[in-house]
């Protein structure tokens, strides 16, 4: 525990929760987020508002789940471990209610004892912001699945995560899909549960609660030894990010707890990164394989005969041999230069306010991505392209991210960026008309995957002269589409059901 300057405000909050038993209060968040990201029915025996049913959308309802997590790890840190009868329970909506208002008036508070710091660093406050909220508003999905499941099949990193892991790739997402199918109906699973999974038995079920399961008590302690009770109070590290299945005692037996089956989703698709890359053979074919899964993509999205696709291939400037972007997708307007990246922004980034070199750092990384694609479009415009002359069409450069940096929404981190490409361009000599005569784009991969099929709709020329004309340049590619090719985005399909259905498991079983 770090003590500070709100620690006496967080006191209300932490006794206010002491009065609940701990699973019986971990069951009701687990149900308010079931409720909130996959729209599963409340229990009958929770106590809802009326009004909190009728609302349409989470902010009217106003229970976030960014403000559930928080809940979570206090009751972990701060209900009672002996479930004893007090006969309060926060089943019932005002005890509920008031929890998470707690939560509110501590935030509340610590924006007012930190404003300065708050406007000092405004850049980072905003950022920090979109990297907490943003993510709940995506909800887990099979498509999400597919795609790591697709990325990490390579066989080279396949190898990486049996030496790390002791499960293949698809022993371990089958074994993650069936284990995910229970939490999402259940809050708990007695251990050793009894299932029937093709080619998977109870040594390689306990190899993946190895590395996604904690017990209660540890939990508990790397909560307190993670915990930030400071302006960074609300971005202090959750443990169950990393460890989301709880091992415990309830009604006396062994069990496993999910208390957010969404960061047990997110752990075993883009977590599983972090297990595996600092194995020295992983970055290579780590960006490979993630590039090839951008290529299958683009011939998925893209069925219309009047395109063309081209991959990375070799060309010389004078004897230095270069290479192209990883993609080109062209048709009888413009070119679109494409190049993948798997770079993801630090965790101090999303969290310290206090200290933004970071963030910095990354944003610095990112322009230097930018100003790549760039120095590689010169290139083609010269000529160097030897399998794809200049054919005086228009160009777009668009970086395409592994995971979403959440660049847009916000007119200052566009901005911060454009001027960290401007002042690289100034060094090397690149004239900076090119930021307006072809404009940069940087989208995530899922809104790629739909962005694809909307162009083999649409055409390059019109989305993203559209996409990059004044405001909408400020715009996320999600809202955009949605706002501006609504029937087009709404028809957006999987790219990938086969291999989906290949890791899906034949599940049967007792809990």
């Amino acid at each position: 525990m770090r003590e500070s300057l709100i620690y006496e405000s967080y006191k209300p909050l932490r006794n206010y929760l002491r009065q609940f038993p701990l699973m019986d209060s971990l069951a009701v968040t687990r149900a308010y987020f079931q409720y909130l990201q996959f729209g599963q029915a409340l229990p009958n025996d929770i106590q809802v508002d009326p009004a909190f049913l009728r609302a349409v959308s989470r902010y009217d309802k106003k229970v976030y789940e960014w403000e559930l997590e928080i809940l979570v790890k206090e009751i972990i840190l701060n209900a009672d471990y002996n479930n004893s009868s007090s006969g309060k329970t926060i089943k019932q909506w005002h005890y509920f209610s008031k929890a998470v208002n707690e939560i509110k008036d501590l935030e509340n508070i610590i924006s007012i004892k930190y404003a300065n710091l708050f406007k000092e660093n405004i850049l980072l406050e905003l950022y920090r912001i979109s990297h907490r909220q943003f993510p709940w508003q995506s909800n887990p999905n099979l498509i999400w699945i597919t795609r790591y499941y697709k990325i990490f099949s390579n066989s080279e990193l396949n190898l990486i995560i049996q030496k790390n892991i002791g499960l293949t790739t698809k022993e371990l997402y089958t074994l993650g899909l069936a284990i995910i199918g229970i939490y999402l109906n259940n809050f708990v699973l007695h251990y050793p549960p009894t299932l029937f999974i093709g080619g998977i038995d109870k040594l390689k079920f306990d190899r993946f609660l190895d590395h996604f399961c904690i017990d209660m008590v540890s939990v508990r302690e790397k909560i307190k030894e993670t915990q930030l009770y400071n302006q960074d109070f609300s971005y202090s590290f959750n443990q169950l990010r990393a460890t989301p299945l709880i091992r415990t005692d309830y009604n006396k037996k062994d069990s496993l707890v999910c208390p957010i089956p969404t960061f047990l989703f997110r752990r075993f698709t883009d977590g599983i990164y972090y297990e595996i890359c600092n194995e020295p053979a992983f970055s290579n074919p780590f960006g490979k394989s993630y590039q090839n899964y951008i290529g299958e993509a683009l011939v998925k999205s893209i069925t219309d005969s009047r395109y063309q696709i081209l991959c990375e291939t070799e060309y010389f400037v004078g004897k230095n041999k270069k290479q192209t972007v990883d993609w080109i997708l062209t048709d009888s307007d413009c070119n679109l230069f494409i190049e993948c990246k798997t770079k993801k922004l630090r965790a101090e980034a999303k969290i310290l306010l206090e200290d933004n070199k970071i963030l910095n750092e990354d944003l610095n990384l990112m322009a230097d991505f930018i100003v790549q694609i760039y120095k590689s479009i010169l290139d083609y415009l010269n000529n160097f392209y030897l399998n794809f002359p200049n054919n005086k069409k228009l160009n777009f450069p668009l970086v395409v991210t592994l995971e979403d940096w959440y660049l847009y929404g916000d007119k200052i981190i566009v901005q911060e960026l454009d001027t960290m490409v401007a002042a690289k361009f100034d060094e090397i000599g690149i004239k900076k008309d090119l930021l307006k005569t072809m404009p940069y784009s940087v989208c995530s991969t899922d809104d790629f995957e739909k962005t694809m099929q909307v162009i083999n709709k649409v055409g390059i020329k019109k989305f993203m002269t559209n996409k990059t004309n004044d405001e909408k340049r400020m715009w996320a590619f999600q809202p955009f589409m949605f706002n501006y090719f609504r029937e087009e985005y709404n028809n957006a399909k999987e790219l990938f059901p086969d291999d989906y259905r290949e890791i899906h498991p034949a599940i049967s079983g007792e809990n």
